[in-house]
């Protein structure tokens, strides 16, 4: 096709000279995480041509939706896209081997997905391309001021321990966040005899034991497991802060065995044993949302991008869930955790200019609208939100949309102290949380011993230290 052909030919599709077009309607979902690589260019029937290689793990809405529509990416650009699944054991871990393999030497991808942690340690690696530069560039459709600010602040850093989020270049683009939320079913608390859902972590884990002793076949409170380090990150974090406790001291030393954290974590191991799963810690977080969606919990405090299987069209749930803010901690005190998926452009990459085309239509305004109706939870652009087919959907969610915002808004930020090593510090606190629930009795010595592997870490010439 001459290119005055191909240009009228995507004008009559909707898209802009350098944006994407408008999408087309489609519903299924999937959720895992993906890696993007770009071969060197070449020319097919004197035409540049690039070779771009996806991969991505087995599990991801977004991830979805992106190979469901690469096609109509292939056919306004002109550039080919190769697909590659791997599974998401490979991808998500707690050295990150496999995607820290992929991601150098001369077939280095030019895009992936990552997100906090994770993303920190990659760009302590040298791994993460600064996005300020190209967003001057992007198309209409793209907009860097239709994404929710709090979403791109926290991508937002220099790669330094110590530096606070929300200063130094943006890292990466978010497709879609979570903050740790409470879900419940109304009709298990009143059957357990209970009126309102709980507001502080005490009467949580009391409602929990009530709904375990009180309903037959379902559990107080669904709470994902394993010795990842995610394990300690989602509902288990916004607990700990919420009873005043923190990963590093004012010193620069672990926290994991303040008088704080070893409260917090002493009443959750407790009520693990007492209400939480049966096979704990086993529990990935793909098994606890599907878990929960079964009716085998009564309340879970952790990713609200449940919500796309809690009132997904196979849930045993849906309609009957609600959805409020995380509780409070014996002073009062609420936080929430979050994190967002997000597209990063590898350092590595021989052409940065195609990685942010790709990344460009990734995120857009309307390829992030159609995703969400495929499954992608939460929207990270006020357009999506403000989408009168998502608004029409979410408000048959009991007031999901309206307290994800407010969580959002109001409370919600990463907590962990950003640092390129923190993907090791969270997989030996995960991993002390398994032993202590394995020895409750010997909770106290664990953790302190969990402090002390934490402190003795060794990067750049020195110990792991503070925000």
């Amino acid at each position: 096709m001459p290119n005055r052909q191909r240009r009228n030919a995507r004008r009559e599709r909707g898209a802009t000279s350098c944006g994407p077009p408008r999408p087309r309607a489609d519903h299924e979902r999937w959720r895992g995480r993906v890696i993007i690589k770009a071969r060197p260019p070449s020319r097919v029937g004197g035409r540049r041509k690039l070779m771009v290689h996806f991969i991505g793990p087995d599990n991801d809405a977004y991830v979805a939706s992106v190979i469901r529509h690469l096609a109509e990416y292939e056919e306004f650009s002109g550039e080919k896209v190769e697909l590659e699944i791997i599974p998401e054991t490979d991808y998500v871990t707690n050295s990150l081997d496999v995607l820290r393999g992929r991601l150098q030497g001369e077939s280095a991808p030019d895009v992936y997905v990552s997100g906090p942690v994770s993303m920190w340690k990659l760009a302590g690696e040298g791994l993460v391309e600064p996005l300020d530069g190209y967003l001057d560039r992007c198309s209409a459709d793209f907009d860097p001021s239709d994404f929710l600010t709090p979403l791109l602040d926290c991508n937002r850093w220099t790669g330094k321990r110590g530096d606070a989020l929300g200063t130094g270049p943006l890292l990466e683009i978010p497709v879609n966040w979570e903050t740790y939320n409470l879900a419940y079913l109304p009709d298990v608390l009143e059957q357990a005899g209970l009126g309102e859902a709980p507001t502080t972590w005490e009467g949580y884990f009391d409602a929990a034991a009530a709904i375990a002793e009180k309903v037959p076949g379902v559990r107080g409170f669904a709470q994902r497991g394993t010795d990842t380090w995610h394990t300690m990150y989602t509902g288990f974090a916004t607990q700990l802060w919420s009873y005043g406790g923190v990963d590093f001291d004012s010193a620069g030393r672990s926290a994991v065995a303040s008088p704080e954290a070893l409260a917090a974590t002493r009443d959750f191991i407790s009520a693990l044993h007492a209400s939480g799963p049966t096979a704990w810690p086993g529990g990935h977080w793909l098994d606890v949302a599907r878990d929960f969606a079964a009716g085998r919990y009564g309340m879970i405090v952790d990713s609200d991008h449940y919500v796309a299987f809690f009132e997904g069209p196979h849930s045993a749930v849906r309609g009957r869930v609600a959805y409020t803010r995380p509780p409070t901690g014996p002073g009062g005190q609420r936080e929430s955790n979050m994190w967002t998926w997000s597209l990063v452009m590898n350092s590595a990459s021989r052409d940065k200019d195609a990685a942010w085309r790709f990344i460009e239509w990734a995120s857009s305004r309307s390829f992030l609208t159609r995703a969400v109706h495929e499954g992608n939870m939460n929207p990270t652009r006020q357009s999506t939100w403000d989408d009168e087919g998502y608004r029409a959907v979410a408000a048959t969610w009991n007031g999901f949309a309206e307290n994800s915002l407010e969580i959002l808004q109001t409370t919600a930020r990463v907590l962990p102290a950003p640092m390129p090593e923190y993907l090791d510090v969270a997989s030996i606190w995960s991993r002390g949380l398994v032993d202590a629930f394995a020895e409750p009795a010997r909770l106290e010595e664990i953790l302190t011993a969990t402090a002390a592997r934490i402190d003795g870490l060794e990067f750049g010439g020195g110990p792991v230290g503070g925000r």
